[in-house]
């Protein structure tokens, strides 16, 4: 019979040191991911909802390496995710109205559970389904994970 016991005291330390290299593990994948922020960039106001919009990224990204992704997996995701922040940013600037909703609240607007906005430097159809695939997931994952 299978019972639930409570988690030792070495068990909750090598649990925060596992996310401490999760994380460590995400900035080996995504070298440049901080960067996001400043490559996105087309009015100084962009890099601070740039900023808002790396923390449910890098969560989504850290989840998928928990999981077990593969690290060439993490890598084409975070590639999606950083062309969808580049067109979000975008969004809000043709739309001044969006800069006042939250990251959460912009990624919503334009990620749902059957894609992404369009993205206009897809390499062709087979890249833009796979840019589609990660926004359903990444859809998902902030409905069911980020309150």
């Amino acid at each position: 019979m299978l019972t639930k016991s409570t988690p030792t005291r070495k068990q909750k330390i090598l649990a925060q040191q596992d996310n401490k290299n999760i994380a460590a593990i995400l900035l080996e994948y995504c070298k440049d991911i901080d960067e996001w922020p400043c490559r996105w960039e087309i009015d100084k106001a962009d890099v601070k909802m740039g900023q808002a919009l790396l923390e449910p990224f890098k969560l989504f990204l850290i989840d998928r390496i928990e999981k077990g992704r593969a690290k060439s997996t993490i890598k084409i995701y975070a590639n999606y995710l950083w062309a969808l922040g580049g067109e979000l940013i975008r969004q809000i600037n043709y739309d001044d109205d969006e800069r006042r909703l939250s990251a959460k609240e912009l990624i919503l607007k334009y990620v749902d559970g059957s894609g992404g906005p369009y993205w206009r430097h897809a390499r062709d159809e087979l890249d833009h389904y796979r840019y589609d695939s990660v926004c359903k997931q990444l859809f998902r994952f902030i409905t069911n994970n980020i309150h």
